[in-house]
């Protein structure tokens, strides 16, 4: 059952989109908490170094940009930016709809307001959707892809599936629902601490935006096979979701990707294990270069 709902879970984090193309001039930023106004939503997000290319940080479903505090720390010299989704963390959180798009359009305006050029964009969970999401849009904003324990494809055979699995979060009872969906998530976490403050962030969310950012990911034009053509590393913790021809699929959509299965860690095995998921980014941006394809 426990592998059952965290194969289900890896449609849980948000994203979204924005069409047309600015590529800002690039311009010294100061470290530390900002914000951004687009479409009268305020966007948090956080900067550490300086350049105009970046590592840019997107949490999943219920999350905020706290989940990657660990590498916010640890991974310079690259300049890294953590974003809170809107909805999420510190950013506005309005009554509208949470799809995909939306959080696309969210990134960009970061993105521009950073004065970024091209970012490694790195998505966890329903995150992933997102920053998979801003590659199609935007292609030539994104050096690379690190996708952590993040889908390719829908785990639901149908949206109607998916939407009766959530419908729990419409009625009254959409409290005590998820907040054993999340701890059936957190279960295998590693550290006590780190549980308990993911667990207070995810069951903070609201009704509306859990329900709307979830049922955002099912939408059948955000799961097409097109090609990735950008540098791609998946960091996946095993489980049987990834299992059989999953790997497969996704070498076909990006031959010669990087494939690393870490074991004995939970969903947020960037929090279990940070000296092996830093040590795998450090791999991939000095080995794979993203940031040389120009």
């Amino acid at each position: 059952m426990i592998r059952a709902l965290l194969a289900l879970l890896h449609l849980a984090c948000l994203s979204a989109g924005l069409a047309g193309c600015h590529v800002p001039e690039p311009r010294p930023q100061p470290d530390g908490p900002r914000s951004t106004v687009r479409f009268d939503e305020r966007i948090a997000w956080e900067n550490h170094g300086s350049g105009d290319e970046a590592l840019v940080f997107v949490h999943g479903w219920a999350c905020d940009r706290s989940v990657w505090a660990k590498q916010m720390e640890s991974l310079a010299p690259w300049r890294r930016i953590a974003i809170d989704l809107p909805g999420h963390g510190e950013s506005d959180k309005s009554r509208i709809a949470y799809d995909v798009d939306v959080m696309v359009e969210a990134l960009l305006a970061v993105l521009d307001d950073a004065h970024v050029v091209r970012a490694v964009l790195v998505g966890h969970s329903n995150g992933g959707v997102t920053v998979r999401r801003f590659l199609e849009l935007h292609p030539e904003r994104v050096a690379g892809l690190v996708l952590v324990d993040a889908p390719l494809k829908p785990f639901f055979e149908s949206p109607e599936q998916g939407r009766k699995f959530v419908a729990p979060l419409r009625g009254s009872g959409w409290r005590a629902w998820a907040a054993k969906f999340v701890d059936t998530l957190l279960a295998p976490m590693h550290s006590a601490e780190d549980r308990k403050h993911v667990r207070a962030v995810m069951l903070g969310t609201s009704q509306h935006v859990l329900l709307s950012s979830f049922e955002g990911t099912l939408d059948p034009a955000l799961w097409g096979e097109q090609p990735i053509r950008v540098p791609l590393m998946l960091v996946l913790a095993q489980q049987p979701a990834w299992e059989g021809d999953y790997r497969a699929f996704a070498e076909k959509l990006a031959p010669g990707l990087r494939w690393e299965m870490l074991t004995g860690v939970s969903h947020f095995l960037m929090l279990d294990e940070p000296g092996r998921f830093d040590e795998l980014m450090r791999s991939f941006l000095i080995e794979g270069a993203p940031f040389a394809r120009h």
